[in-house]
């Protein structure tokens, strides 16, 4: 072999393994499972819902980041002539009162302190 051809295969056999590096490293990327909190993966999470929602109702609980998303990303149709809107910020609403209550520790239970202050008493 020449070294004219030696050097031909060796810069193609570089430029495949460039490729192939380059395809590697972009599939990668692209199939990485996305936090929460990230950019891509509020879109996949508002698809979700609005999915979630086909049925004319919510089923699944969402980050409220997810229904966000899905009503900025609610297609027109959707938007205009159905309920989606509406019942996507019905269960935000729920979302975000169901996260209060657990951070204060309110879950609407009635205390013995409630009832007995509710009793009337007679004169």
């Amino acid at each position: 072999m020449s070294a004219n051809r030696i050097a031909l295969v060796v810069a193609c056999a570089a430029v495949f393994l460039a490729a192939v590096a380059t395809f590697v490293t972009l599939a990668l990327v692209g199939t990485a499972p996305p936090n929460e909190d990230s950019a891509l993966a509020r879109p996949r999470c508002g698809n979700a819902v609005v999915k979630d929602w086909s049925d004319g109702r919510i089923d699944r609980d969402y980050p409220v980041a997810c229904y966000r998303a899905a009503l900025k990303s609610l297609p027109s149709d959707l938007r205009v002539y159905s309920s989606a809107p509406d019942d996507i910020r019905q269960a935000l609403s729920t979302r975000i009162t169901q996260g209060a209550q657990k951070i204060s520790g309110h879950q609407g239970a009635t205390s013995e302190r409630k009832v007995a202050s509710t009793r009337s008493t007679a004169p």
